[in-house]
């Protein structure tokens, strides 16, 4: 085998390690945001509100969300201090480190897509829109369905 060949086996062994290393950078980053865990879908429907604002997500076991009081900065990193009130649907991620909210159209929060709505523990669940940037809203779970 000549010299060329073994420079470039040598290469594209190094290419791969270095992009190994990138990928679990990424991962240890916190992508599936700061706290995030995995947790069984069927013991989240229930009430979850933020002790100092009194805002309120609840999920329902049917699939069903509805929030309420929440300012729309805390769901949106580009959202205003305004308070926004909607529904949609929610479903979990087959990892189940949070649930995505699904605004109806109908629903004051049209404009804002899908939320992502992280899971600390089964009691407790946050928001963090903005992955670069703090969490903005914990919310304790004060009711079952």
């Amino acid at each position: 085998m000549g010299a060329k060949a073994v420079r470039a086996r040598r290469a594209v062994r190094g290419g791969f390690a270095a992009v190994l290393v990138a990928a679990v950078a990424v991962f240890a980053s916190g992508c599936g945001g700061p706290g995030a865990v995995e947790v069984d879908p069927g013991s989240l429907p229930g009430t979850y509100r933020d002790g100092e604002t009194g805002g309120e997500i609840r999920l329902h076991a049917d699939g069903r969300f509805s929030v309420t009081g929440i300012p729309e900065s805390d769901l949106w990193w580009h959202g205003g201090p305004a308070s926004v009130d909607f529904d949609g649907t929610w479903s979990a991620t087959s990892h189940s480190k949070f649930v995505y909210l699904e605004p109806d159209d109908t629903s004051g929060g049209r404009d804002l897509g899908d939320i992502q709505l992280y899971t600390a523990s089964p009691k407790k669940v946050f928001l963090h829109p903005d992955v670069d940037g703090p969490v903005t809203l914990e919310l304790v779970k004060v009711t079952n369905p």
